[in-house]
């Protein structure tokens, strides 16, 4: 059987047939500068003020800072100059208040609520409910060995019902608090850079659960990796 060409005419015809598809499926740069703007309250109704919010567009691959803005007095926000047409989830981005993406942002949970852009309508309001806070752990880490802190923090989180579904790892400073989806079961591992993981995170993890709001202090110890351990 011969193999099939096709003339330049075809291949014109079959780009002209698919690119508006594909192009229609994901946001576009916009001349004008786009607007979202709203309420934001918490979870006893009051406006939630002076919490950092974040604007991600939907669809897009972004090798740069997301727009971040705070909510005011009376909890009112406003993103201006966005540069994407189409879809946006705006959420609280206010580590130090409780709120992180992955802790109960859009990349923890379920649907957010969206704006959308258009060249017919550049600006947009959604007025938002802010999700429970966050538990905080706060994790106490030291060499087992010399009792010394250790400063580099690694830690993995999955649910307790399928260990196998990373929620999110990070790598950070261990004076920093982590935050964690609140109100549920998860598994931690622990561990360092030159550092064996937490004994008592290896294997399945080390079962956590933090109600909102809560500071919970973890004391970590870890034993430093032998030469042929690396």
């Amino acid at each position: 059987m011969c193999p099939t060409v096709f003339s330049f005419g075809d291949l014109l015809l079959i780009c002209a047939l698919f690119f508006p598809v594909a192009a229609a499926q994901e946001p576009q740069r916009q001349n004008s500068k786009g607007i979202i703007h709203g309420v934001v309250i918490d979870q006893n109704g009051r406006p939630a003020r002076h919490i950092g919010m974040m604007a991600k567009p939907v669809g897009v691959a972004l090798g740069t800072v997301l727009p971040q803005t705070k909510t005011d007095q009376n909890g009112k926000y406003q993103f201006e100059n966005l540069v994407w047409l189409g879809q946006y989830v705006v959420f609280a981005e206010d580590l130090e208040a409780g709120y992180s993406d992955f802790a109960n942002g859009p990349a923890s949970a379920g649907p957010f609520p969206q704006a959308t852009l258009s060249p017919e309508h550049p600006e947009a309001e959604l007025n938002l409910r802010l999700p429970p806070r966050a538990g905080f752990l706060e994790v106490h880490l030291t060499n087992r060995k010399t009792g010394a802190s250790i400063s580099g923090l690694q830690v993995n989180v999955t649910m307790s019902d399928d260990p196998s579904r990373t929620i999110f790892s990070i790598s950070t400073d261990s004076a920093n608090p982590i935050l964690l989806p609140p109100q549920k079961d998860l598994l931690i591992h622990i561990w360092s850079f030159g550092f064996n993981e937490w004994m008592e995170s290896v294997g399945r993890g080390k079962p956590v659960r933090i109600a909102p709001g809560v500071h919970r202090q973890m004391d970590v110890r870890l034993d430093r990796q032998e030469p042929n351990q690396r």
